[in-house]
């Protein structure tokens, strides 16, 4: 899962978000860390979304899909595309507009930075500023995405390559990716996603 889907699976209320969307920066264990417990909370929601989705049979069969030199990058690529998928079936797992949720992801990031970890303090102003989530709304997004991650990687990742190369594969990454993120959305206690209206609390 990405950043969107990540957000939309935190639990509603703002520390439950900035642990979530932090999830990916944050590495190693967390006991050390002087973070507010909701916050570590929306952590380890993050990774136990992380691991319910990579063990999923499904995600297993769609990684399949990527050809033998691009399958060890297949992961990375459809978390990407897991959130242009998730745009796409919007109101299948929201009642609430995505524009709305959007903008309330993006005020919660907008106040006080004081409890989120330095590491997502340092580039959530750059990434409100520019209206980040909302590139997961394209096809095109989703590989200058990827291409911005090629670059930052000290590895050589055929990101672009491997996208391209599934891209016929769209409706069967699709169906999957829905069955995929219905099943994590049901494991999560039975809590629905957050809804905008609560990211504020």
């Amino acid at each position: 899962m990405n950043y969107l889907a990540h957000a939309l699976l935190a639990e509603p209320h703002r520390y439950s978000l900035i642990g979530n969307i932090a999830g990916d920066l944050v590495k190693g264990p967390l006991e050390s860390r002087s973070l507010h417990p909701l916050v570590i909370d929306g952590i380890r929601r993050h990774r136990r979304v992380d691991a319910l989705t990579d063990t999923h049979p499904r995600h297993q069969q769609l990684r399949a899909l990527f050809p033998g030199s691009h399958r060890r990058v297949g992961g990375i690529v459809l978390d990407v595309l897991f959130d242009y998928f998730l745009y796409r079936n919007w109101a299948r797992f929201s009642s609430w507009p995505e524009g709305l949720f959007r903008e309330g992801v993006y005020a919660v990031l907008r106040e006080d930075p004081a409890p989120m970890p330095e590491e997502l303090a340092t580039v959530a102003p750059h990434w409100v500023a520019g209206d980040w989530l909302r590139v997961y709304e394209t096809l095109d997004g989703v590989q200058s995405v990827l291409q911005r991650m090629e670059r930052r990687s000290k590895r050589v990742l055929p990101l672009r390559e491997a996208f391209v190369a599934v891209l016929d594969c769209r409706e069967l990454l699709e169906a999957g990716f829905i069955e995929i993120f219905s099943d994590v959305q049901s494991a999560l206690d039975g809590l629905r996603p957050a809804a905008s209206a609560g990211l504020r609390e």
